[in-house]
């Protein structure tokens, strides 16, 4: 892929984090329209299946995208270009999967939580294609590209929302398919700029060559991308739909911008960090890596601080306070994100060094006590009590990383993969 010189220095940075702006604006806009525009439990139902298309993206996301970040950034020139195109035909066959999937969820699974999700079905391939796209440039160094296709996505779906909007189709059906509107966008022009044909990969060199990441990183997503799955349904079930948009509501506004940083972070520094264990440059890695820590501890106490102060005055103003009930949770959502932040350094390190088996250890570890937390304190009827289930469980995660870490930083090194 040669579309354009990767950015250097501060104005890659920059772009980087710009990019991920508006990334990250695009993927909650629908879940922010839905609680603006719909009545709690009626957002909740919706809610349920915009998570459930982002347990398919996840897959993907891990089986393909992250693996080209820890991967292909390896490589330059024609063997570079092979592997973005084995890539990309990886996805476009998972998004079939996932449409199936998806497709019998909305057949057979309860109306009230999946009834929408027919409408997100015919856009998956575009969703994830998208994703697999932007990912590709990230891993090139060219966050110039990702920001346009992504930039082409968010005008997109803002379009789409406001000429629904205007027209008064105000449903959980028509804020789906402005998303998936965009997406489509989105995925075209990377086609086009880039000239990668999804027709010429093939998914079993992908695997073939890949499998040392893409297995372990595909089984930490099936972990992680469940866990939230699986938080909806006991939430829902447990308390309410209202509850449920309530706990996303409060993760979108307090959780979301931090993970579009970190996510920002990860993309920045996982290439960077793969170069450095592939150079056997470990003391640079350690050295980078306790930098950036401490840098997300000064940051995620400054959020607690934050959020702590300015909860009560927004929930009251927003919606007209139908969502007060949500300020009690603003703690501890604040907090899991201040771990999530100090956590960012050590998940990229495991994922340069391609230590995948390390990283599906940890969410197995993560998930495990999270979903024990979230129904020991869902199941008296409390929502702060699910809430600080969940922030029992980041807490635990966070030190499984850092031991795992440790042993992957001091361990032996593993010879590199052959194609």
């Amino acid at each position: 892929m040669t579309v354009a010189a990767p950015a250097t220095g501060r104005r890659r940075i920059l772009l980087g984090f710009t990019d991920q702006a508006v990334f990250g604006l695009a993927s909650a806009g629908n879940a922010l329209l839905a609680t603006a525009v719909l009545d709690p439990d009626r957002a909740g139902a919706v809610l349920i299946s915009i998570t459930t298309v982002y347990f398919v993206m996840g897959i993907s996301r891990a089986f393909v995208g992250e693996v080209v970040l820890a991967h292909v950034s390896r490589y330059d020139g024609a063997e570079r270009r092979q592997r973005e195109e084995d890539a990309l035909a990886s996805t476009l066959t998972l998004s079939v999967a996932g449409a199936v999937i998806c497709l019998g969820l909305w057949l057979f699974g309860p109306s009230e939580w999946f009834g929408d999700l027919i409408w997100a079905i015919p856009f998956l391939p575009a969703l994830m294609t998208h994703d697999t796209g932007r990912h590709t440039y990230l891993a090139a160094r060219e966050q110039a590209g990702a920001l346009t296709v992504d930039l082409t996505w968010v005008l997109t779906q803002a379009a789409a929302v406001t000429a629904f909007l205007l027209a008064g189709w105000r449903e959980g059906g028509t804020l789906l398919v402005a998303w998936g509107l965009g997406a489509t966008a989105g995925s075209l022009l990377f086609l086009f700029r880039s000239r990668l044909n999804p027709l010429r990969g093939h998914i079993r060199n992908w695997f073939a060559e890949t499998r040392h990441l893409s297995g372990w990183f595909t089984g930490s997503a099936v972990i992680g991308q469940s866990q939230t799955m699986l938080i909806a349904v006991i939430v829902a079930e447990f308390l309410t739909e209202a509850a449920y948009a309530g706990l996303r509501l409060a993760q979108l506004v307090v959780l979301q911008p931090l993970q579009n940083f970190i996510t920002a972070m990860n993309a920045l520094m996982v290439p960077r960090f793969s170069r450095f264990a592939s150079a056997g440059d470990l003391p640079a890695l350690r050295r980078l890596t306790f930098r950036v820590a401490a840098f997300g501890l000064v940051v995620g106490l400054a959020a607690i601080a934050v959020v702590v102060a300015v909860t009560g005055p927004v929930l009251g103003w927003y919606k007209n306070g139908d969502y007060a009930f949500v300020e009690p949770i603003a703690l501890p959502v604040a907090i899991q994100a201040a771990i999530y932040l100090m956590q960012i350094p050590f998940t990229a390190a495991l994922r340069g060094m391609q230590q995948g088996k390390f990283l599906f250890m940890q969410y197995a570890v993560f998930t495990a006590t999270s979903l024990t937390g979230v129904v020991l304190g869902a199941r008296d009827g409390s929502l702060t009590g699910a809430a600080w289930g969940l922030t029992t469980g980041a807490a635990v995660g966070f030190i499984a990383m850092i031991i795992l870490y440790w042993f992957a930083a001091h361990g032996p090194r593993r010879p590199e993969p052959q194609r």
